[in-house]
């Protein structure tokens, strides 16, 4: 919980710097928005080619035949004429002639006053064409450049601003490049032709006004369509804030707040019909490519530096960019990026990174990949649908970051916290089991690992002997637990060298089990190694003991093998690995009878049967411990500290023969003769348990003892 909350506050904090930088730094991420809009462009794939635009093409060719530009305006008269022949139905310019033509003979006429009505005027020439032919001519703004010209283009329209407030976002320059006045006067109308690129050099926005001194200028694609549709009133509406849409006639076209189009792009270069401008004059082309048409003239020769970037090629004529414009236009397919695409935009930044962190806080990190590369596709699809189905223009890169980052953050706190449960697992499981063990399972753990299960298992039990006696003697509680530390210490560590599992600490009793988390081969043998190491370090670790506490340990060590129930148990919020069952209260139990029958080991015959190895051991008796029906048969594992010898050992199997097959005579002597030779509580017992059935011959011989304390 504490996760989800962290990772949720680190996506507001996200969210919060992500909508910091889109309000207030956007220009910086403009170009980087638009190359990620690239790639759907480029998914779509080039869209049919019209039938209604051709270009006439200033291309290599002609310069060849007709010289370098700019040409003869006699000759570009001469162009028009036959476009207008061919019955075109608007001609649009991209071109400004700024100058006067330097190679028109009446340049001459101050050397040759004679000739002077008779020599020709090109500029006049091309200014009679201009009011005879559909053409509607170029002119250029300037941006923080001013410039002499005192004249303004005039455009035979009105253009009505409806809803607008006086400061918008409306492009407003600060010079202006017209054609000289012989040739701006004689266009019967004429529109800007300026592409501005993003900061990256491509062109998605193309402004289709302007306002100059206070009065709207259309661009030229939109006056050559106002003109074709011969509408004298273009609406620029308003919602309040900015630009919404630009209204001729019926037609609505959807525009940014600046009053921009937002550029469909139809394909790379050469999308539309090229046709050479040498071709034109020399009637080398098919009028019906020509016959109410839109053509546009501009260039592709290279020399001529009229070269632009869209999404589909980073060489194209700018002429095709006024082009594709129309096209837009006409087949209606507009992107919009209205004034609610901030709000929505937003509202997405928002909304994925919240989800995703979320998303991402309730799955396994083996599924974050097709999880991600699952809403990296819906986004994809979302953006997609809403661009070329319903033409809305949404920021891309903002919801992207906030998809991305949320990934990247939601992995990172789950490293940072997993690495430190990864510290708290070692620091906890190193007191438990071994560094093999507790690597293995943290490398390899899996959610099934700690669910509860049954499994066999050797369960161990020590405690120390008269513990109480021990606590009263020693006094300081601080000199106890330093004590028992100096104690607990050397048998911990045998356990877990031995690969076994720490279960609990109950006072001087220590609990453990073999087989548990993790399987291990001969669980049962190395649960007893390590009892026997134990018992055998008990004369060192006295040692070190009795001269600071003036104290003897001894402990006693019960083994049961036997299927238990393993897992995580505890209550929510609190709990441990542990083991439960009949055979682990079992294996206390013979802790416990250690005690009775004088010996350091006991184990079970279920444990005796599971071990592989060498060791001394010698059957003691047949229990029935309290709280179970059955009989169990219980064995001592003799170790170094006890001097038996094999003829001792044969003397007391007989002795024990004897009693369990009710022989209790003679198990009485062979008892009376062992504990004569060595004193021993063992034998002792026995002693006493045969002079019972001697003494009571009425009783029916049982060779299980019946205990009734725990």
């Amino acid at each position: 919980m504490k996760s989800i909350l962290l990772k949720l506050l680190i996506a507001l904090l996200l969210a919060l710097l992500l909508t910091w930088a889109y309000l207030f730094i956007p220009q910086s991420f403009q170009s980087v928005d638009s190359r990620l809009r690239d790639f759907l462009f480029l998914i779509r794939g080039e869209l049919p080619k019209s039938d209604k635009i051709v270009i006439v093409d200033i291309d290599e060719k002609s310069l060849d035949k007709l010289g370098q530009w700019p040409w003869q305006r006699d000759v570009v008269a001469a162009l028009l004429y036959k476009l207008t022949q061919a019955g075109a139905g608007v001609i649009g310019l991209d071109i400004v002639f700024a100058e006067e033509d330097r190679t028109s003979p009446h340049r001459f006429a101050t050397k040759f006053p004679n000739l002077a009505s008779k020599l020709e005027n090109y500029d006049e020439i091309l200014a009679q064409c201009f009011a005879q032919t559909p053409v509607v001519g170029g002119f250029s703004f300037l941006f923080h450049e001013k410039n002499e010209e005192q004249h303004a283009p005039n455009i035979p329209a009105v253009f009505v601003e409806k809803g607008l407030k006086e400061n918008n976002e409306i492009p407003v320059p600060d010079g202006i490049v017209l054609n000289i006045p012989i040739l701006q006067n004689a266009m019967q109308t004429s529109g800007f032709f300026n592409n501005i690129p993003d900061l990256g050099g491509m062109i998605t926005h193309v402004p289709l006004i302007m306002k100059y001194d206070g009065i709207i200028y259309p661009s030229l694609a939109l006056e050559m369509y106002r003109a074709v549709m011969r509408q004298q009133v273009v609406k620029i509406v308003g919602d309040d804030i900015a630009v919404d849409h630009i209204l001729i006639g019926d037609k609505k076209i959807p525009t940014d707040l600046a009053g921009r189009l937002v550029l469909n792009p139809r394909g790379p270069q050469k999308h539309f019909r090229y046709i050479s401008a040498i071709d034109i004059i020399e009637d080398k082309f098919d009028i019906k490519d020509i016959k109410d048409k839109f053509v546009l003239i501009g260039t592709s020769a290279m020399g001529l530096f009229d070269i632009r970037s869209i999404a589909y090629d980073n060489a194209i004529p700018g002429v095709e960019v006024h082009a594709n414009v129309i096209d837009n236009i006409l087949v209606g397919d507009f992107l919009h990026q209205s004034a609610d695409a901030r709000n929505y935009d937003l509202m997405i930044i928002w909304l994925v990174a919240f989800l995703t962190v979320l998303l991402f806080a309730f799955i396994s990190s083996t599924s974050v990949l097709p999880f991600a590369l699952l809403i990296g596709y819906g986004l994809f699809e979302l953006f997609y649908t809403l661009l070329f189905d319903y033409g809305m223009v949404l920021n891309l890169l903002f919801p992207m970051a906030a998809f991305i980052l949320s990934i990247v953050i939601s992995l990172m706190v789950d490293y940072i916290i997993s690495s430190r449960k990864e510290q708290e697992a070692k620091r906890m499981l190193g007191k438990k089991v071994s560094p093999a063990v507790m690597n293995f399972l943290l490398e390899n753990s899996k959610d099934d690992l700690v669910k509860s299960r049954e499994v066999e298992a050797s369960v161990f039990f020590s405690d120390i002997r008269s513990f109480t006696t021990i606590s009263e003697k020693i006094g300081s509680p601080d000199r106890l637990i330093s004590m028992l530390n100096e104690y607990m210490t050397p048998m911990v560590d045998s356990i877990i060298n031995h690969k076994g599992t720490i279960d609990k600490f109950i006072g001087d009793a220590i609990m453990a089990y073999w087989n548990a988390p993790l399987q291990i081969e001969n669980y049962a043998d190395m649960a007893l190694r390590s009892a026997i190491e134990q018992i055998e370090m008990l004369h060192k670790i006295n040692e070190s003991i009795t001269p600071k506490y003036d104290v003897t340990i001894n402990i006693g060590i019960g083994i049961h093998t036997g299927l238990v129930t393993a897992g995580d148990m505890g209550s929510q919020g609190r709990s441990d690995y542990t083991v439960i069952g009949d055979n682990v209260n079992l294996a206390s139990r013979l802790e416990g009878l250690t005690k009775q029958y004088g010996a350091n080991i006991l184990i079970t015959k279920a444990t005796y049967d599971k071990l592989k190895g060498n060791y001394k051991i010698r059957p003691i008796d047949l229990v029935e411990v309290k709280g179970k029906s059955q009989a169990v048969e219980i064995f001592e594992v003799i170790c170094n500290n006890k001097d038996i010898s094999n003829e001792e050992l044969e003397r007391y199997n007989e002795a024990l023969t004897s009693f369990r097959e009710g022989k209790v005579e003679v198990a009485h002597s062979l008892f009376t003769q062992l504990h004569r030779d060595k004193e021993c509580v063992l034998y002792e017992m026995y002693i006493h348990r045969s002079q019972y059935y001697i003494d009571n011959p009425d009783i029916a011989f049982n060779p299980i003892l019946k205990m009734t304390t725990k």
